[in-house]
C-alpha cells in the first residue's frame, strides 16, 4: 500500500509541476496576455468601484488589434 501512495504522490508531483511549466510557457510567450487582461481590469475596477461607465472589456480581437497598434505604431529605430 505504501508503494502506491508513494507512486500517487508522485504523479501528483509530476501534474503540478507540468500544469507549472505549462503557466510559466503562456507567461512568458505572451499567450496569457489577454487573461491577464482580464484579470487586471476586474481588479481595478473593484479598486475603484466608481469606475466610468464609457470604459468597458476589450474583446479578444479587440484586444489583439490595440496590441498590434501599439506594437507597430511609432519610432521603431534606434537612434
Amino acid at each position: 500500500m505504501s508503494r502506491l501512495r508513494r507512486f500517487l504522490a508522485r504523479c501528483r508531483a509530476a501534474l503540478r509541476a507540468t500544469r507549472w511549466v505549462w503557466w510559466w510557457f503562456r507567461q512568458v510567450s505572451g499567450d496569457a496576455a489577454y487573461e491577464n487582461y482580464l484579470q487586471n481590469a476586474a481588479t481595478a475596477k473593484t479598486l475603484s468601484r466608481g469606475a466610468h461607465p464609457d470604459e468597458c472589456i476589450l474583446s479578444r480581437e479587440e484586444f489583439f488589434l490595440d496590441a498590434m497598434r501599439r506594437r507597430y505604431s511609432g519610432v521603431t529605430r534606434c537612434c
